[in-house]
Parts: structure tokens; C-alpha cells; sequence
């Protein structure tokens, strides 16, 4: 009796249980492969049709980019090179980007002044803040 045909008790109770095909490797004969259905590998039968997942929000990933720059407000920030150093100096001590840092200041100075009834802090030369 050929190896692949050989029936072993205990191989026969863990297939009846088991939903899926037994592997089939590289050289089978052609009646174990028309036996498992394929190729090999473990097949197991259709049944998840049903679930596919959540749908997606956006069409395509330019849509969802789209719709997170329409969500977010971009300003551009320009001041003196020793400022921008400074920026960075405190934004390495603090391990967050300069972006998080500029986020954090301003949310603390929105917090913390009134700017429409103080103003600015300096003073205007020539319609630049100095």
C-alpha cells in the first residue's frame, strides 16, 4: 500500500473533525489531488461571504487625504534664525517635534491672555513687530 494512501485512526478522526483539506505536497498523485479539490495547501471551505468588514469611508486614499487637510488649518509660522533655534533646542529637550511644540505654545498663550483686549506684546517700527 502506498505511503499517501495509508489510513491511519488517528489521522481519520482529526480530518472528520476538521473543516478544512489535509495539505497536499509538491508530487501528489493525481487522484489525491482530484481528492482534496486543488492544489493543496489547506483549503478550507467557503462560509465567510457575509463578512467582509466595515465599509470604507472614503473612495480612495486621495479622497480620505482630502479630507483630512479640509479638516486641518495650516499657518505658516516665519521669524528670526535665533527664534527658530531656540524652537528647536527646547523641542529636542522636550522629545516632540517643533510642530507639537508651536501647537502647545500657542494653546497656552490663547489660554492664558486676553489678546483682543491686551494686544501684542512689542512694539510696531515700520509695520514689523520687533
Amino acid at each position: 500500500m502506498p505511503a499517501l494512501q495509508l489510513q491511519l485512526p488517528e489521522i481519520a478522526a482529526m480530518d472528520a473533525a476538521n473543516d478544512c483539506h489535509p495539505p497536499v505536497f509538491a508530487g501528489a498523485s493525481a487522484a489525491l489531488l482530484a481528492q482534496v479539490g486543488g492544489e493543496g495547501g489547506n483549503q478550507c471551505e467557503p462560509g465567510n461571504e457575509k463578512r467582509r468588514g466595515r465599509k470604507a469611508v472614503h473612495a480612495s486614499a486621495a479622497a480620505r487625504k482630502a479630507a483630512y487637510r479640509a479638516d486641518k488649518a495650516r499657518i505658516d509660522f516665519t521669524d528670526k534664525p535665533e527664534i527658530a533655534s531656540t524652537l528647536s533646542e527646547i523641542a529636542a529637550d522636550l522629545d516632540c517635534s517643533k510642530n507639537e511644540l508651536l501647537q502647545s505654545i500657542v494653546r497656552f498663550a490663547l489660554t492664558n491672555r486676553n489678546w483682543k483686549q491686551v494686544g501684542l506684546y512689542g512694539a510696531r517700527r515700520n509695520g514689523v513687530l520687533q
